[in-house]
């Protein structure tokens, strides 16, 4: 198998800590990461290891990307590999759910080349095909080795740019509306597989209380009472003898997102929007809802009036084909009830 990089490359590339994966990096290929939002999806299903812990099995699909200024803006930068899953399946790197892995770091160049494609590292060997790309700055890659498929999940490198400085005008209560937990999962959590609370001020995190429903049937929960904000929207706590941290970040006009670097749920970012924004999202997403279902009725309707319609027409151009209607005489009508009823 192709080695994903050089050694001058991987020297360039992995910080020194990283260095020590020269080996995995040589399997990079193999790596796994699943599709994102999709526009379309081609009938290309693979299934594969989606979950160690869980030992579950899901699919990726080849999601419909097309090459435009939007999408080559969010892929041509640098990410960080966070998974890799080899042709035969194999999990080779996990960040987020291998210990020795966790203090690793593996970034590299993503290039879009083409409708669903991506370059990794400018090496035309490493293309891959965009299996999913999400909202939380997530992508999974995968390329057919063999009779098999290598998976690279990742990451995208928030820039100093793009990491701005927090902003909380007021302190604000908000809810939890939805999820990506990646150690678990590449699906977004919404509605019932989501649950949580926090309060949030210029300085201080009160009262996070999350419960995550992931995929698999494991929920995880985690509770910070209080927890300082510092610098940028990073923050340090400790549950259950566990060091905590994470980073808070504006997430649009009534939204935050809070990301966890460590701890009982590292990898996951949570979308919280106030109370209000909420049921604006779920006043929507029922509109949406309810317009399906309207859509299909009003088809049905049509073609039952069309086939109405085309009935007509057939028997009015069969007409001079038709018997003529007997008359029967009061006569005749009491007789023939007599001998068949009135079923006439």
């Amino acid at each position: 198998m192709k080695a994903l990089t050089s050694k001058k490359a991987i020297i360039g590339i992995l910080s020194v800590s990283s260095i020590v994966l020269a080996g995995t990096i040589k399997d990079i290929n193999s790596h796994s990461v699943k599709p994102l939002n999709t526009e379309s999806i081609e009938k290309e299903i693979i299934p594969i290891e989606r979950n160690v812990a869980s030992e579950a099995v899901s699919k990726v699909a080849r999601i419909y990307l097309p090459m435009n200024a939007d999408n080559i803006k969010k892929i041509n930068t640098t990410w960080e590999i966070t998974r890799i899953v080899g042709a035969d399946e194999k999990v080779t790197y996990d960040k987020f759910s291998t210990p020795e892995n966790a203090k690793k770091s593996i970034k590299v160049k993503f290039e879009m080349v083409g409708t669903s494609l991506v370059k990794v590292n400018k090496d035309s060997a490493l293309v891959y095909n965009v299996s999913l790309m999400s909202e939380f700055g997530t992508i999974a890659l995968y390329k057919k080795i063999g009779n098999g498929f290598e998976i690279l999940e990742a990451k995208r490198v928030v820039t100093t740019v793009e990491n701005k400085a927090l902003v909380v005008n007021e302190e604000v209560e908000l809810v939890l509306e939805r999820a990506l937990n990646q150690s678990k999962s590449n699906k977004v959590l919404l509605g019932n597989d989501v649950s949580g609370e926090v309060s949030l001020n210029a300085k201080t995190i009160t009262g996070l209380s999350v419960e995550l429903r992931n995929p698999n049937g494991e929920s995880q929960n985690i509770e910070i009472d209080t927890a300082d904000l510092m610098d940028g929207g990073t923050f340090k706590s400790e549950v259950n003898g566990e060091e905590v941290s994470g980073v808070v970040f504006n997430n649009g006009k009534d939204g935050y997102r809070i990301s966890f670097v460590t701890g009982p749920i590292a990898g996951a970012m949570l979308n919280f929007v106030t109370k209000e924004q909420l049921e604006k999202v779920q006043e929507t997403e029922r509109d949406q809802a309810d317009s399906q279902e309207v859509a299909p009725v009003q088809e049905d309707v049509q073609a039952a009036a069309e086939k109405v319609i085309e009935e007509r027409k057939e028997v009015a151009s069969d007409v001079e084909n038709q018997e003529p209607v007997q008359i029967l005489s009061e006569d005749e009508i009491k007789a023939t009830a007599e001998q068949s009823g009135f079923a006439f």
